[in-house]
Parts: C-alpha cells; structure tokens; sequence
C-alpha cells in the first residue's frame, strides 16, 4: 500500500511539473512572437541609426528607445539609481607622434618595435626592470618604484593574444601604477596574432575606459630573441631611456541601460542572474559597396531585442532569483561597456550567480542555437531543454581556434569569476553566408528569416526562465579557466 502510495505522489509530481512547463511555454508562444521582435530590430537597425556608433546621436537614441521599452514594461532602474543608464566613462585614445624606447645602446621604435597602449606623454631615463609575466607576485618581488617595468604579455597560463590584451593586461597595468612604476612595456611573445595585425588595431584612433592610473604610459613591444632587450630578460635589469610623445585622450559619452525584476523567493531572491547583450555596432563606414551604413541587424540589435523579449515576459512572470536586465556598449570596441560594469557593478558581483550573453555574428544553421561554449558552466541541460522546446537543437563554439569566448561581453564577467556563456542564433562554421552579412552593410532587418529567429527569441526567454527558477545555483564546471576566479569571487 505503502508503495503504491509513494509512486502515486511521484506520478502527481511529475504531472504537476510538467503541466507548469507546458503553461511556460504556451505563455511565451503568446508573448514572443516574430511581429513585435521585427518591429523592435526595424527600429534598432534602422538606417535612420547610422550603425549605432559608440559615442555617436544615434546610440544616444537606442538607449532612450531601450529605456522606455523597459519602462513600459513595469521594470525599475536598479535600487539606488536615478534612471535606467549608467555612465559608462570612455576616452578616444590617437596614436602617439613617437614612441622611442631604449635598452643599453639599442633603440626600438614606433610601430617597428612599439605600440602604445595608453598613457601621458613621458620622458624618462634610468633603470629597467624584468619582471617576467608581471604577476601580482612578480610586482611583489621586485623594487619597481620610479623605473621602467617590462614583463611578458599574458601569463604562464594564457593561451592566446586576444585574453592577453584583454584580461591580463589591465591587471598588469593597476599594479604597476600601485607600486609606483615609471612605465610599464608588455612583451609580446605570444603566437596567434601577428605584429603587423597588433599594428593595424593600435596605430588608430581607439576607445578605452577611463582608469584612474591612464597617465602611466603603457606599450606593448615586439619580441625580439636578441640583442639587448634578450640580455635584458636573462640579467632582469638594465638602463635606458623611453620617449612617449602622445595626444590628450578626449571623453566620449557612453551609457549601458539596466533594469531589474526582482525575485519572489525569500533565498533566491539574494541571487541574480544577469542577461546581457551588446547594443553598439559599427556606424559608418567607406566601403566597396554604395551602401556606408552598417546596420547590425545581426550584431547586434538581435542580442538587444531578446533583452526586450525577456524583459517583458519576466515583467509578468516574475521568477524566484532576482533579474538585471543589462544592455552594454562599446562591445565592438573592444568590450568596453562590460569591463566598465565588471568594475563598477550595479549590483554585487558576489551575489550575481550568472551571467547569460546574447551576441553572434549571424546565422547558417536554422535547425540549432549556438552557446559559446558548452561544458564550461552547469547550464548546458537547461539550454538543450530551451531549445528542444522550440525545435532546436543546442550546439556548440563551432570555431574554437577563433578564441569567441574571449570576444563577447560575457568575458569580463567570467574575468571577475562570474560564470558565463554566450548564446547565439545558429552557425556551423564561418562560411561565406555566414561572412556575407558579419559587419557589412548587408545586414538588413530585410535579410532575416524571422521564422528562425522567433523560434531563437523564444528559446533565449525559455532558457532564461529556467536559469532563474533552477533551484540549483549555475557554477564553472571543475577544471575551467575561470574556476579559480569564481572561488575567489565566492568563497571555496
């Protein structure tokens, strides 16, 4: 009897489980659907919006536009803050008129040798210090104060340029300057980007955050396995001399859009799931087509309108962990919007569990969704679950080689230990569909298969429904990268 009793219960929970998921579904049937998800992007991408340029009107425009879709909504700007923006402090570095840098009697040059990463101009002449990677422990290990520091780029554990210049080299940066360093000079010895490509990106004008250390002249240097800068590595120390002749950053006007949902359960509630997504692209461009205007249907106004499809479904499904709804810039200059929250955050990075990025460079495959990348996070089951709901099928980075992980704001959350994952309509692989719509003017609301991407929009609202309802907390799986971050970040 007994027996019967308990496989009874277990049918009815069961049942009872399922008759709630099948409800989810039929409500984001009814409020996802591809009419309004077109007329938000026919706005977003418009050519009336130039590409959205960082610092330009018109991304001025999509954030209004994204602030009064979340207020409409019902959603509230994040407690403490008086609207829905926060200031994003941005500078437009130009390439310096000379960078000269000299070890013994041995001189290296502007471009040939040299790139600037930020900084004043300088002049400085006396002792250099080598400091291998230029670790935390490598700056507690050496007198660097009042010298010139050079350490390698990346760390011992770095595998690729892009987490270099990204992840690594910042740090790096804001250790130096607290311990007084002159200058600090990055070694690029790195394989994966040649010198002439790190040329072409740091010899125009650029954007980057406002730090408060932006004075101490930063470069990276190109290796050279002889001569004095190798004599310089093998004895750690020696004198020389650095000329930075560089232009006065000037401020551009940036903002990410935040609003919150808060949760309905008295634990879950204290935890919250970020979803993200990049609202830049890259404005107006000469090119060999007649069409300069860059419209960035797929990157990345369709990341941006699932914000707004999560925003109003959970505006009437509130779930039981608490939800910031995040809208970044700056992403396609070099993740900036992203790296301002990681460090200026709205709410507590301890109390944020995930961090769930919507960003892609378009679609080739219409049968699956993307995630860049599986088997990093806990998630992986309720992503499949999504997308199956909505006959799709969950794939993986279709490029590793392509580091995409590191490329999209999801990075500087899993830099601060936040586990992260980026999800994107379907590709395959980089192929000519692929790249003839990937930042070109091609990129029409027009070109879409709206059919697709309803079933995408609808599987991201799913997926985000299920990651803040899972009674289980998302972690890095054992062994990723980014694990030792997360312990830091939230205790063992």
């Amino acid at each position: 009897m007994y027996m019967r009793y308990t496989i009874l219960v277990l049918v009815l929970v069961t049942s009872l489980g399922s008759f709630a998921q099948k409800k989810v579904i039929l409500n984001i049937n009814q409020l996802v659907t591809a009419t309004e998800a077109e007329a938000h992007l026919s706005f977003l991408a418009a050519d009336e919006m130039r590409g959205r340029d960082t610092g330009s009107p018109e991304i001025a425009i999509a954030a209004n536009y994204l602030a009064a879709q979340f207020k409409t909504y019902g959603l509230k700007p994040v407690p403490g803050s008086a609207s829905y923006f926060q200031e994003v402090k941005l500078e437009k570095i130009s390439p310096p008129k000379e960078l000269l840098f000299t070890i013994g009697n041995e001189q290296y040059k502007l471009k040939d040798d040299l790139l600037l990463m930020s900084g004043s101009s300088a002049t400085l002449q006396g002792e250099i210090v080598f400091i291998g990677y230029g670790t935390a422990q490598d700056f507690e290990k050496h007198d660097v104060k009042g010298k010139i520091v050079v350490a390698l780029a990346g760390t011992s554990a770095t595998t690729n340029p892009v987490q270099a210049l990204l992840a690594d080299s910042p740090v790096k940066k804001i250790l130096a300057s607290q311990k007084g360093a002159a200058a600090l000079i990055e070694v690029m010895a790195l394989p994966g980007i040649p010198w002439a490509g790190l040329v072409n990106y740091l010899s125009t004008d650029r954007m980057v955050t406002q730090k408060e250390n932006s004075a101490l002249p930063h470069l990276w240097m190109r290796n050279r396995e002889e001569g004095s800068l190798k004599l310089l590595m093998e004895e750690k120390k020696g004198d020389g001399a650095l000329t930075v002749d560089a232009t006065a950053p000037k401020v551009i006007p940036a903002k990410n859009i935040a609003a919150i949902v808060p949760g309905t359960d008295a634990k879950l509630s204290n935890e919250w799931i970020v979803y993200s997504a990049h609202y830049d692209h890259v404005g107006v461009k000469k090119n060999a087509s007649p069409d300069s205007i860059f419209n960035g249907t797929r990157d990345n106004a369709i990341g941006t309108v699932a914000l707004l499809q999560a925003a109003k479904f959970f505006s009437k499904n509130p779930p039981k962990r608490s939800v910031l709804i995040l809208a970044v810039t700056g992403e396609e200059k070099g993740l900036l919007g992203s790296e301002w929250y990681s460090n200026h955050p709205l709410i507590p990075l301890k109390q944020t569990v995930f961090d769930f990025n919507c960003d892609g460079a378009g679609y080739n495959d219409k049968a699956i969704a993307s995630v860049i990348d599986v088997n990093r996070t806990t998630v992986d089951d309720q992503l499949r679950k999504a997308c199956q709901a909505f006959g799709l099928e969950l794939k993986g980075d279709p490029v590793p080689e392509q580091n995409l992980y590191e490329r999209s704001d999801n990075l500087n959350f899993a830099i601060k230990g936040v586990p992260s994952v980026n999800f994107s309509p379907g590709v395959k692989s980089f192929d000519a569909e692929l790249m003839k719509y990937y930042h070109q003017p091609a990129d029409e609301v027009s070109s879409l298969d709206m059919v697709y991407i309803e079933k995408f929009y609808r599987s991201f609202v799913y997926a985000a429904y299920l990651l803040a309802n899972d009674a289980t907390r998302p972690t890095w799986k054992q062994g990723d990268k980014f694990e030792e971050a997360g312990k830091k970040l939230y205790g063992n």
